[in-house]
C-alpha cells in the first residue's frame, strides 16, 4: 500500500511524462519535472527516484538506456492508469 505521499509523486511522475508523449524524457528532466508537478510537497531526489522506479516496475513507464543515460517514456499501461486515476 502507497501513502498519499507517495500517491501524489507517482500521480506527478506520470502527469510529467504524459506531457511529453511521443519522447523520451531524460531522467534529469524527469526529476525536475515530478518536483514542479508535485507541487508544494518539495519531494527528496530518493523519493523521486522511488516513484520512478515504482512506475517502472508497475509498468507505466519505460527506461531505456542510451549513450547519455537513461531516459523515460510512458507505457501504455500508464495511459490506462492515468485514465482510471483521473490525470
Amino acid at each position: 500500500m502507497r501513502t498519499p505521499r507517495q500517491h501524489t509523486l507517482d500521480r506527478a511522475t506520470i502527469k510529467s511524462l504524459m506531457d511529453a508523449i511521443g519522447f523520451l524524457v531524460p531522467a534529469s528532466a524527469l526529476h525536475d519535472a515530478i518536483s514542479v508537478k508535485a507541487g508544494h510537497l518539495q519531494p527528496t531526489v530518493a523519493e523521486q527516484a522511488e516513484a520512478i522506479l515504482n512506475a517502472e516496475r508497475e509498468g507505466r513507464i519505460t527506461g531505456v538506456s542510451t549513450e547519455t543515460g537513461i531516459k523515460y517514456c510512458l507505457a501504455e499501461h500508464g495511459e490506462a492508469w492515468a485514465i482510471q486515476n483521473r490525470i
